[in-house]
């Protein structure tokens, strides 16, 4: 965030390569929330939805959905 939340945007590409990390949801909320940051809405509100999609607790699958439908 010291560099703004574009710079942010390349950083989860690095675990994104990690087999172990890759399809993780916390990868997809991050970047849908410095899209958010940058204004970019909509894209914000479909990674909010792929993050929820891959959650696997009903409280986290709730949280981003709402967030994203706030936005969308």
């Amino acid at each position: 965030m010291v560099n703004g939340p574009a710079a942010g945007l390349d950083l989860p590409e690095e675990p994104a390569h990690d087999p172990r990390l890759a399809r993780h949801h916390r990868l997809f909320a991050t970047r849908a929330q410095l899209l958010e940051l940058l204004g970019e809405h909509e894209s914000a509100a479909d990674a909010y939805r792929e993050a929820a999609r891959r959650t696997t607790s009903a409280p986290e699958r709730r949280h981003p959905t709402a967030r994203a439908h706030r936005l969308g």
